[in-house]
């Protein structure tokens, strides 16, 4: 028989992959709320300025290269927290629906921060 998922143990999640884990699910989450509503332009009765067409681009673009430094981190830390596919599914989605980023990493901090704390003390 296989043996249930072993919780995450201090001795197994680093603050810095907690740390990293936050600040970039914090940034990945703006972005993709700014992107978000950089795709209101396409609402014919706002009136955008052409010029911002570029901009939104770029900012798009940014948002994917940060997407992926944030699938680094969440791998990072899934791997040392040895959680199942589920969650590591639902983190990855944490960068490409908008707000689910800040529920899921505050979740995660939740459980986390007590566990690395007690490795620090």
């Amino acid at each position: 028989m296989t043996e249930p998922a072993t919780p995450a143990t201090a001795s197994a999640v680093s603050p810095g992959a907690l740390a990293r884990y936050k600040v970039m699910a914090f940034i990945t989450g703006t972005l993709l709320i700014i992107v978000f509503l950089a795709l209101l332009r396409y609402i014919p009765a706002l009136n955008t300025p052409e010029s911002w067409e570029s901009g939104f681009g770029i900012l798009a673009q940014v948002h994917g290269f940060v997407y992926i430094v944030y699938v680094i981190t969440v791998m990072q830390l899934w791997m040392q927290a040895r959680w199942g596919y589920g969650r590591l599914a639902t983190m990855f989605l944490g960068g490409v629906v908008p707000l689910l980023s800040f529920f899921i990493e505050r979740r995660v901090a939740r459980e986390l921060e007590p566990v690395v704390a007690k490795e620090a003390a």
